[in-house]
């Protein structure tokens, strides 16, 4: 399983996640198979917890996320879990974590103090939908999503065959 956080880009808001509010992956790491709700409030705990508080594998993951300069997970941010080809979302409300029937909808490439952006940029179409090209960052390379197109194809849950996708420049 992958574990990717994704933090809220609207400054000044943190009572919630909105469908107009950016979302931009900054942290991601293999967990063990187990309940998605389960290894997700452990998440929350690695991106909240002084990692003195934690011991072995936890205390090395609040260390990473700590040193890659990442702010404390804040209600409107979100998770997303990846496994047997298939992406899910959760979003925090600052008391629960609130599954998503899909992706996110509205996706940053930028991060800001505290947020520090993962994956390669992409610019994609989805042409069975509309005629837009979009713009997010994307984890590329992992078993689930070999290649850029892969990536799109995964967050969106559609067929590869229906995205053209571009890794673009930092």
């Amino acid at each position: 399983m992958l574990i990717t956080v994704w933090h809220n880009m609207v400054t000044g808001y943190r009572s919630g996640y909105r469908p107009e509010h950016p979302m931009l992956p900054v942290f991601s790491y293999s967990a063990p198979t187990g309940p998605a709700e389960d290894l997700l409030w452990r998440a929350v705990t690695l991106c909240n917890a002084d990692p003195e508080m934690l011991s072995g594998h936890d205390r090395k993951l609040a260390t990473d996320y700590r040193d890659k300069r990442q702010r404390s997970f804040s209600p409107g941010d979100g998770f997303s879990v990846t496994a047997d080809g298939r992406q899910n979302f959760w979003v925090s409300d600052g008391q629960a974590l609130l599954a998503l029937s899909s992706g996110f909808t509205t996706l940053a490439t930028d991060g800001a103090h505290g947020s520090v952006p993962i994956g390669e940029r992409v610019a994609y179409c989805l042409p069975g939908w509309d005629d837009l090209t979009r713009i997010g960052r994307f984890e590329v390379g992992h078993q689930d999503a070999p290649t850029a197109r892969d990536a799109v194809a995964l967050f969106h849950g559609i067929d590869r065959a229906d995205v053209l996708a571009q890794s673009l420049p930092w």
